[in-house]
């Protein structure tokens, strides 16, 4: 389970730009998202505007597919489920270039599950194992 961000739109780093970033507003996503925003954006100089997304990640897609579907140019960047990639693929350009020096920090399971006939079309943003605890005596 994760989290990825996957571009629809090349930004240059010659002058500033202004970024819309496509996310949810479940639990912590927000307030995460504006955190390492701050840090881009003092790094950068670019500028980015979040468009919250519905809680539904079937509302969320369903959105994206219309956007997509429609040329929508007003959001460059994207914060995708981890199963979305082979829907989304077409819509996305590739990353692989862009990512060659950062793809191999993730786990390599996680980079093949966002590439598409191979091409590199999301990167984790965030990256979460959850875990089942349970008690022996009652399942034996």
């Amino acid at each position: 389970i994760g989290t990825f961000v996957a571009m629809n739109l090349a930004v240059g780093r010659a002058q500033a730009a202004d970024i819309s970033v496509a996310a949810n507003s479940t639990g912590n996503n927000v307030q995460f998202l504006q955190t390492q925003i701050a840090k881009f954006e003092q790094q950068s100089g670019h500028k980015v505007h979040i468009v919250s997304m519905p809680a539904s990640s079937s509302e969320q897609f369903s959105q994206y597919r219309l956007w997509l579907a429609a040329g929508n140019a007003d959001i460059d960047v994207y914060q995708t489920d981890v199963v979305w990639a082979p829907q989304l693929a077409d819509q996305f350009i590739d990353l692989s270039a862009a990512a060659a020096d950062i793809a191999a920090t993730h786990f390599p399971s996680i980079i093949a599950s966002q590439t598409v006939n191979g091409k590199l079309v999301a990167l984790p943003f965030y990256t979460d194992a959850p875990a089942l605890f349970y008690r022996k005596d009652l399942l034996e």
